[in-house]
C-alpha cells in the first residue's frame, strides 16, 4: 500500500514525553526543553502518500511556555535522515530558522525546511500545520536550488501560495481506493507544482548572484546528461569551463559534493520515470539514468525509497 489512512501518533491528552519521542526522535533527531505536561497538549497524525508523508502537527501551551526544537550538527551525525519538509501553516505562532534566516509562519504560508541541515523551530500558544515529508532526491530533481529556498515563505495570500497550498490540502483529502500507480502519479504531479511554485518564488526575489547562477547551470547540465554512465567530476567540470576544485567549492555551501548530487538526481529521475504515465521497465529506467548494472540500481533504489523499483513499475 502507498496510500494509507492517517495514523494518530500523538493524541490530545498524551503527555509531553510521548510527544517528544514522536517529534524529536521518530521524525528526526532533535532536542527540545521540557514543558510541563499539565500546561501542554498536542496532536500528530501521519499518512503515507506514495513516497511522501502527510503530517498534521498541532500543539498548545499555557502560561507563556514556548516550545523550542533544535537540530544540531551532532544530531545530524547521529541521525542522517535526508529529506525536506514542506510546512503549510494552519494557525497559531510558529517561527522557523535555518541558514541564518528567520521566517514567522502566517496561516496559509508555505515554508521549506531541510532536515539535513541545522535548524530551530519555535512554537508558542496554539500552533497548527500540515507538513509534507519529501525524500531529498525527489525534490532536488525538480528544484535544484532547494537549499536557497529554505526558511523563505510563499505567502498564503499570494496566487502561488493559494495554488500550492490547495494541492497540499488535496493530498491529505484523497480517499482510499485509488490504484497504486495513480497514487504515485498524483504525488509526482503535486511535487511538480510545489517545486514550480518555489522556483517562481526564487525568480521573483532579488535575483541570483553569480555563484548561484553557475551552480544552477551545472545542475541543469547534470540533469540533461544523466544517461551518461561515465559522467564524473572531471567531465562535469570541463563541460562547464571550471576546474574540479572549483566545482566542489560551488556545491560546498549546500553541504554536498557534485557526485553525490549526481547520484541523487539519477535516483529521483528513475523514480519519476517508473511512476509516470508512460510505462517503462526497470532496465529502461536504470539505463536512462546512467546505471549500467540493473541489480546495483535495484539495491540503491530500494535503499533510497524503501520500495523495489519493480514494484513501482508494476503499479
Amino acid at each position: 500500500m502507498n496510500l494509507e489512512p492517517a495514523r494518530m501518533a500523538v493524541r490530545p491528552g498524551d503527555k509531553f514525553d510521548h510527544w517528544h519521542q514522536v517529534t524529536c526522535r521518530d521524525f528526526s533527531r532533535t532536542e527540545c526543553h521540557r514543558v510541563p505536561s499539565r500546561r501542554f497538549s498536542a496532536a500528530v497524525s501521519i499518512r503515507e502518500f506514495a513516497a511522501l508523508k502527510v503530517n498534521h502537527i498541532g500543539s498548545s501551551t499555557d502560561g507563556g511556555d514556548a516550545i523550542r526544537v533544535v537540530r544540531t550538527p551532532e544530531d545530524i551525525r547521529r541521525d542522517p535522515r535526508d529529506c525536506f519538509m514542506l510546512w503549510l501553516a494552519d494557525g497559531g505562532d510558529t517561527v522557523f530558522r535555518q541558514h541564518g534566516r528567520d521566517v514567522r509562519m502566517q496561516p496559509g504560508d508555505l515554508v521549506l525546511h531541510d532536515q539535513a541541515q541545522p535548524f530551530s523551530l519555535y512554537f508558542s500558544g496554539h500552533s497548527r500545520a500540515i507538513t509534507l515529508t519529501i525524500p531529498r532526491p525527489l525534490l532536488l530533481a525538480r528544484l535544484p536550488d532547494a537549499a536557497a529556498l529554505t526558511a523563505r515563505s510563499i505567502p498564503g495570500d499570494s496566487q502561488l501560495g493559494r495554488f500550492a497550498g490547495a494541492i497540499v490540502r488535496q493530498l491529505d483529502q484523497f480517499e482510499d481506493g485509488i490504484a497504486h500507480r495513480m497514487v504515485d502519479r498524483l504525488a509526482a504531479s503535486a511535487l511538480d507544482i510545489i517545486a514550480t511554485s518555489f522556483e517562481a518564488r526564487l525568480l521573483a526575489g532579488s535575483g541570483q548572484d553569480h555563484a548561484a547562477e553557475r551552480l544552477d547551470r551545472v545542475k541543469r547540465y547534470i540533469l540533461a546528461n544523466l544517461h551518461e554512465a561515465a559522467l564524473d567530476l572531471e567531465t562535469i567540470a570541463a563541460a562547464n569551463g571550471m576546474s574540479p576544485r572549483t566545482l566542489n567549492r560551488l556545491f560546498a555551501p549546500e553541504g554536498i559534493t557534485p557526485i553525490r548530487w549526481l547520484w541523487r538526481a539519477r535516483l529521483a529521475t528513475a523514480h519519476r520515470m517508473l511512476s509516470g504515465p508512460r510505462a517503462v521497465s526497470v532496465t529502461e529506467a536504470a539505463l536512462a539514468c546512467g546505471f549500467s548494472d540493473v541489480s546495483h540500481f535495484s539495491r540503491v533504489f530500494k535503499a533510497a525509497f524503501g520500495r523495489a523499483p519493480r514494484l513501482l513499475a508494476k503499479g
